[in-house]
């Protein structure tokens, strides 16, 4: 085989677009394969919520504490990952470092965020539990039936929409090869990987990385599934939420212009793109009980998404054989742990380092192997 790339991605989501960014620092020759004309990236569809404070529940005993911690070090570099992106193409990504509340009204949903507090400080984070008076000071706008707010002052959130457009713009800025066509084999030999694409092209790379979706057919479907998330986004006046306000039931996300973004249901294991009414009825419930002017709210618009998950609610990052490397299974976390993620996998990648991080996350911890779903020869 002749090869054409040092470095074949696959998936042009918020993880195999950071990637391919990171890695073109060494001089690296990359392919990118963006089949998101196809299969929209989860991305697309995510709400942009930077907040470990809140997602390392879902993980096992074992790898709660692991993961709290690489989302950590993630929304650590979100600031000037953000400030870099922006400066490299012009597109404002609509950081925010505003926090995030998430509320209580009933004396269980004030026990259980007390003791979430407890486990984030305990874990080296900043995270407190506030009465419902001193969170509505913070946000006029909340419920007056709001009892106590877990205040999470380091979390954040980004636009995923303007941040896909900004990774592809620096992505094209940085010759990376954008090929926008679905992957449908991978052939791997001593030479190198040869890469199908549906339409019955070849491209030949030294290295492989698998970075696609939920539904992208290249990884075991046992070990990364899909999980369907309903959504809708209303608008209200500009400035009347300011930060993410996570409720019972829904959580609702402002960005720039009045537009606010609530979600997100979870189905396991659906691949339909069909947005359940009775789902979106439900969120908007919900919202208007944490935030009673929503229940007059304009809907924008509606959609669905399919996050990839994982057994243990981890994500599987490393190496999977000879020249084949993972970079799937984040669920809700893709966003949050995209420059992490990418900055590890580059440097294994390139020079074999190995961040600790990676350790917890290695596809070798299940007992049946993640491998390319390929032909290896």
């Amino acid at each position: 085989m002749t090869r054409q790339f040092d470095i074949a991605i696959v998936g042009g989501g918020v993880i195999g677009l950071s990637l391919a960014r990171a890695l073109t620092s060494s001089g690296a020759a990359i392919a990118l394969f963006d089949a998101g004309a196809i299969i929209p990236p989860a991305t697309s569809a995510a709400a942009g919520m930077l907040a470990p404070s809140f997602e390392s529940s879902d993980a096992g005993p074992a790898l709660g504490e692991p993961l709290y911690h690489f989302g950590a070090r993630a929304l650590s570099l979100w600031p000037d990952y953000a400030a870099a992106l922006e400066a490299e193409t012009g597109v404002n990504v609509d950081f925010r470092g505003d926090g995030t509340l998430g509320l209580a009204f009933s004396d269980d949903e004030v026990k259980s965020l007390s003791e979430q507090a407890a486990q984030v400080t305990a874990r080296g984070g900043d995270a407190v539990l506030i009465d419902g008076g001193e969170a509505r000071k913070m946000e006029p706008a909340l419920s007056p039936d709001t009892a106590a707010a877990l205040w999470a002052p380091q979390d954040a959130q980004v636009d995923p929409r303007r941040l896909l457009i900004a990774l592809r713009a620096a992505v094209k800025k940085k010759v990376v090869q954008h090929i926008p066509e679905k992957v449908a084999r991978i052939d791997v030999g001593p030479e190198g990987v040869s890469c199908t694409t549906q339409s019955g092209a070849t491209f030949v790379a030294d290295k492989v990385v698998l970075a696609g979706g939920a539904v992208s057919g290249l990884a075991s479907s046992e070990i990364v599934f899909p999980v369907k998330g309903d959504a809708l986004a209303v608008e209200i006046e500009d400035g009347a939420l300011t930060r993410v306000i996570r409720g019972p039931g829904a959580y609702l996300c402002p960005k720039a212009g009045g537009r606010v973004v609530i979600g997100a249901s979870e189905a396991r294991g659906r691949t339909d793109r069909d947005v359940d009414d009775a789902v979106i009825a439900a969120l908007k419930e919900s919202a208007a009980q944490a935030v009673p002017m929503l229940a007059d709210a304009g809907e924008l618009e509606r959609w669905t998404g399919l996050r990839p998950g994982t057994p243990d609610g981890a994500p599987i990052l490393g190496e999977a054989g000879e020249r084949v490397y993972l970079a799937l299974g984040h669920y809700r976390n893709g966003v949050l742990h995209a420059p992490a993620a990418a900055a590890d996998l580059a440097a294994l990648i390139v020079d074999g380092a190995r961040h600790a991080d990676l350790e917890s996350f290695n596809p070798s911890r299940f007992s049946a192997p993640v491998t390319a779903a390929a032909h290896h020869g």
